[in-house]
């Protein structure tokens, strides 16, 4: 199917609608998640309650592990839609939105509209992107900005090679097309900076000189290098130099901090053996990982001019992530979650090629497609029994409820994969990846609308319904050795957390008398050691992962 220039924009448009249907439908129906998603959603609805939006706290405390781009946008979300679960995703949603475009603008220079919205389409509703672009989390409005200083700094080069060429020639030429490239790709690195941390302009670039290597063609200007820097090191260095003329070197100390310590233990309890990100890739890019197979270097034309280059970068761009994040001991699936973007264009790239060659799918391919959303599929038909049959075991008094309609996204998926391999093996691709795209828009609003809630029915409902008990009675709440977001987001109230590395905490009002009740928060794993340490608290109950204790106040005074 080629897509002409009169037809195009109608694409875009039908990319846009499906991208805004797979992005904001449902966007609210559950509950945030511990930790990520309710940390950052927090630490924006204080940034509102204070006013205060240069600095960033959390439950009273200066929070020094991300910069604030992000909070930003939750809070300008916030003031839209009110505090709620859609406006603390919906900024993540909109960054979707920009990268679905930008794959689709890129995918059109570099091949055709066809390919762009392939590639837009794979990266969408690919499992761990498009959970990423539903949660209230940094992680996709970061990848936002490093695909489009990647990609600029490529379309930067490529421009000014042109350039120079057409000067040489004696050509009329102008060099506004590769100074603005320049500039989207300078300030996207500054930008990514600002909302999470360095990597956000050294990915881009690594992927760059990994590049440049290959093709030293045209030499980099001294000029628009100085420029790059001096444009992306102040949007990126901005806050930070406001913030410590004001307030000092706190943050900055406690940033470097937080920083070297992902390096040097699993914070959270989060680790993982070293080839963690790679088996993460292969669950993230589900349902599309086993179209990366169909690789080989004689699909790239000869006499294409980008593809060969944007290989290379994507290589470069890759196995930087993969092993960098394979040496953090701390080990999260968004760690590495720009590495979708190269992987979905890798994917793209493939399918793009064997759909203008009219090739057929080898059959081992589709093949390992099936079993692979197969198993998907039966998992996820499965969970709630096997998610049951798991608290049984822990022995925790613990009942799990779920509709029958929990079943509608397995079921789905299997008819659409089934669907999806149908239109491969008849070589009909360009249907294929619609199908495919549809049937994970079934599975990802079956999956967040029963399976998160699910999940979260067990984690984290029971800990929210003691904190709103407590809070009732109008009571101080402290938590024992346990941190939850969950527990600020939605009790709006400061709460003191004991024996942390989070937040300082002061154990001792457990060991005296207080003039009012405190109730204390643990996990049931921690009973005994509390009372050990901080006798005079009482046992009230057990409710799921939690038990509820209380200091009682002192009693009066006879007359």
């Amino acid at each position: 199917m080629q897509h002409s220039n009169q037809n195009k924009d109608v694409w875009f448009i039908i990319l846009t609608l499906f991208t805004l249907l797979f992005l904001l439908l449902g966007l609210g129906a559950s509950p945030l998640i511990d930790w990520d998603e309710n940390i950052y959603a927090e630490a924006s609805r204080q940034m509102v309650e204070r006013g205060d939006y240069l600095n960033v706290y959390i439950n009273n405390y200066p929070f020094a592990e991300k910069p604030p781009f992000f909070f930003w946008a939750e809070s300008a979300s916030y003031h839209l839609f009110g505090i709620n679960e859609f406006a603390a995703r919906f900024p993540s949603a909109m960054a979707g939105l920009f990268t679905v475009w930008l794959c689709y603008f890129f995918g059109r220079w570099l091949e055709s509209s066809r390919f762009g919205i392939m590639w837009g389409l794979i990266y969408l509703t690919s499992f761990l992107p498009g959970l990423f672009a539903r949660s209230a989390v940094i992680d996709h409005t970061f990848n936002f900005f490093i695909m489009s200083a990647a990609f600029s700094l490529y379309a930067y080069d490529v421009g000014y090679g042109e350039f120079l060429s057409k000067r040489k020639a004696g050509k009329s030429c102008s060099s506004f097309r590769y100074w603005r490239m320049l500039t989207i790709a300078s300030a996207s690195m500054g930008m990514a900076v600002l909302t999470k941390g360095p990597l956000g302009g050294v990915i881009p670039l690594v992927g760059f000189v990994v590049y440049k290597w290959f093709y030293r063609t045209p030499k980099i200007s001294f000029f628009h290098f100085c420029y790059c820097a001096a444009l992306s090191l102040s949007i990126a260095l901005s806050w930070y130099l406001v913030n410590w003329w004001i307030h000092g070197s706190q943050f900055i100390l406690g940033f470097i901090q937080f920083q070297q310590s992902l390096f040097s233990k699993p914070l959270e309890g989060h680790h993982g053996p070293f080839y963690y990100h790679f088996a993460v890739a292969i669950v993230g890019l589900f349902p599309w990982t086993p179209f990366l197979l169909l690789f080989k270097l004689k699909l790239i034309p000869k006499e294409h001019p980008h593809i060969r280059p944007l290989l290379i970068f994507s290589a470069g761009w890759l196995a930087f992530v993969l092993v960098l994040f394979s040496l953090v001991t701390t080990k999260l699936p968004h760690y590495s979650a720009s590495i979708y973007i190269p992987l979905s264009f890798i994917v793209a790239f493939c399918l793009e090629q064997f759909y203008q060659k009219q090739m057929p799918l080898p059959r081992w391919v589709i093949g390992i497609y099936l079993f692979l959303g197969g198993i998907f599929a039966v998992f996820l038909m499965l969970f709630p029994k096997l998610f049951e049959d798991f608290i049984e075991k822990q022995k925790i008094d613990f009942e799990l409820y779920w509709s029958n309609s929990i079943y509608i996204s397995g079921i789905g998926l299997l008819l659409g994969i089934l669907a999806g391999s149908i239109f491969l093996l008849k070589r009909k691709i360009w249907v294929a990846t619609w199908v495919i795209a549809l049937t994970m828009l079934v599975c990802t609003q079956g999956f967040w609308r029963f399976h998160v809630p699910i999940y979260l029915q067990y984690i984290q409902q029971p800990l929210l319904e003691m904190v709103e008990e407590v809070h009732e009675k109008d009571s101080e709440l402290v938590f024992y050795r346990y941190v939850s977001f969950a527990a600020l987001f939605y009790g709006k109230r400061p709460i003191e957390m004991l024996h942390t590395y989070k937040f300082p905490g002061n154990p001792e009002i457990l060991n005296t008398t207080p003039e009012q009740d405190i109730y204390v928060i643990t996990e049931n794993k921690y009973k005994k050691r509390l009372k050990r340490e901080h006798p005079f608290v009482e046992f009230i109950k057990d409710q799921g992962l939690f038990s509820l204790f209380v200091l009682p106040k002192k009693s009066p005074s006879p007359d």
